[in-house]
């Protein structure tokens, strides 16, 4: 290394027509050098990193944040719509999606009506309806996929308990739906933009 050293320093270099000789130092650092003195307490001194998995395969987390991201959006759009309300605007495309979820409410009503009036076999037809589709898709765009099934499998088994002529379990089963929407509806932030809930 020294004899190489000695030969840059010998050697001429040309620029732009003048020669200069290249003086080399011994002790002179280079940039690696000080970088590496510099950060090398912070290498060893760093905190050990915890197992560390990636997001995507924690399960728990990822429905954690999931739940934490509806809340979040089911707040915002209250804020929205309280905004809209005191400034006396409408919100066309809630509107629009909110047809659904309007219609299976117009439709629980009245199937709780026929059950309430005796006519299970009614009920049980009004229940069974196309609705329950749009609903369960809206319902699960707004709150996700598992609140919006528990809701389903809730319409269901009023239709079964009234298609199989079961009064007493299909009033049972409504009480528990009905309940079920109303809460689905306070956290999802809707409560107040349905008529008739």
């Amino acid at each position: 290394m020294a004899l190489m050293m000695q030969k840059v320093a010998a050697a001429p270099v040309s620029r732009r027509g003048l020669k200069v000789v290249a003086q080399a130092t011994p002790n002179a650092a280079s940039r690696r050098a000080i970088l590496g003195v510099v950060l090398l307490p912070a290498l060893v001194y760093a905190p050990k990193a915890l197992a560390l998995i990636p997001d995507e395969e924690d399960e728990d987390l990822v429905e954690k944040a999931k739940a934490n991201r509806r809340a979040r959006l089911a707040q915002q759009r209250g804020v929205t719509r309280d905004f809209m309300a005191s400034e006396n605007l409408t919100d066309r495309r809630l509107e629009q999606e909110l047809v659904p979820v309007q219609k299976a409410v117009y439709k629980l009503a009245k199937s709780g009506s026929q059950l309430e009036s005796g006519d299970l076999k009614g009920a049980a037809s009004t229940l069974a309806e196309s609705w329950v589709g749009d609903f369960s898709t809206v319902a699960s765009t707004v709150s996700g996929s598992t609140t919006a099934g528990k809701l389903v499998e809730g319409i269901k088994s009023v239709q079964a308990a009234a298609a199989k002529g079961d009064a007493a379990g299909s009033k049972r089963a409504y009480v528990s739906l009905v309940s079920d929407l109303q809460s689905w509806a306070d956290a999802a932030g809707l409560a107040t933009s349905l008529k008739g809930l």
